[in-house]
C-alpha cells in the first residue's frame, strides 16, 4: 500500500482551471470512492458536484508523503 496522500483533482466548470477539492486520498482509497461528492471551488465560488470519474490524484511530486 502506497504512503503517498494525494490532493484530489478536477477541472473547474467555469474557470476550465485544475482545483483541489477537500479529499486527500491514497490511491487506493481513491480507486474504492463511489458515488457523488460536492465542495465550494476557491477559483469561481461555485459549489461543482464530481465523481471519481471525473477526479485525478495529484501528481505525487507535489503531494506529501506520511512517514
Amino acid at each position: 500500500m502506497s504512503d503517498v496522500i494525494s490532493r484530489v483533482m478536477i477541472r473547474c466548470p467555469q474557470s476550465g482551471t485544475n482545483v483541489s477539492t477537500v479529499f486527500r486520498l491514497r490511491p487506493a482509497a481513491f480507486e474504492a470512492l463511489t458515488g457523488d461528492h460536492s465542495f465550494r471551488c476557491d477559483r469561481c465560488g461555485q459549489i461543482h458536484t464530481w465523481r471519481r470519474e471525473d477526479a485525478w490524484l495529484e501528481e505525487p511530486s507535489r503531494a506529501r508523503t506520511v512517514g
